[in-house]
């Protein structure tokens, strides 16, 4: 299938302005998850939002099904887009570990998208074909994250009994953080524990948090 970034090539005017009708009808949508879930996302709704005619919509996105296809590519291509997360491996473990964390929850899992995917994939549960492909996605990005964090800390492999298992640890914690989003949460409890996660990690490769020079990590969004 056709992902969002390669459609953003060989543009033409003709192109662009159909780009830009789909960007307002995918922009209404992600909203309208992000508020009313997919319940809610109906097209008569997502072309109000859009202020386009139903008729519009169709011509781009001929039924519900084809709009969601194209919502999945649009809502798991940042889980995809790793290379903003990973910081430098020549950075000192305490600002490595915050630094990760920081981009991870701006990039990733503190991202507005993030909550409009998750009401996506609660949402398409029922629609097998759809939700395999999301399952299938996820085991991918889910694997390479983990690779990727064990690289940014080789003092996990080094030191730490089950690093595969942490890294485990460490997604699902910035991934409850991330669904949390659903709810007022106090923005000085956020970053707390943003704080604590780095401090974890640091702890992990087997450093004294104690003794390591404590920055406040950089604020969490929202």
């Amino acid at each position: 299938m056709t992902t969002p970034t390669m459609q953003r090539r060989g543009r033409t005017p003709q192109n662009e302005r159909v780009e830009a009708t789909q960007r307002k009808i995918i922009d209404s949508a992600l909203n309208l998850l992000r508020e009313e879930g997919l319940r809610g996302t109906t097209l008569q709704a997502v072309a109000r939002g859009a202020d386009v005619s139903l008729g519009a919509l169709q011509h781009h996105f001929e039924s519900r099904d084809a709009l969601m296809e194209r919502l999945v590519d649009e809502v798991m291509e940042p889980l995809g887009d790793q290379g903003s997360v990973w910081p430098d491996t020549a950075l000192p473990l305490q600002e490595r570990a915050e630094e990760f964390v920081s981009r991870a929850w701006h990039h990733i899992f503190g991202a507005p998208n993030y909550l409009a995917a998750w009401s996506l994939f609660f949402g398409c549960k029922s629609m097998s074909q759809l939700f395999g492909r999301i399952d299938a996605h996820r085991g991918d990005v889910d694997r390479t994250f983990y690779a990727r964090f064990l690289d940014a800390f080789p003092e996990l492999k080094a030191r730490h009994p089950n690093p595969q298992g942490f890294a485990v640890l460490v997604f699902d914690s910035l991934r409850g953080a991330g669904v949390l989003e659903l709810f007022t949460v106090d923005r000085a409890e956020k970053e707390s524990g943003m704080q604590a996660l780095a401090e974890l990690i640091v702890h992990a490769c087997g450093a004294d948090t104690e003794s390591a020079e404590r920055r406040p990590l950089r604020r969490a969004q929202g």
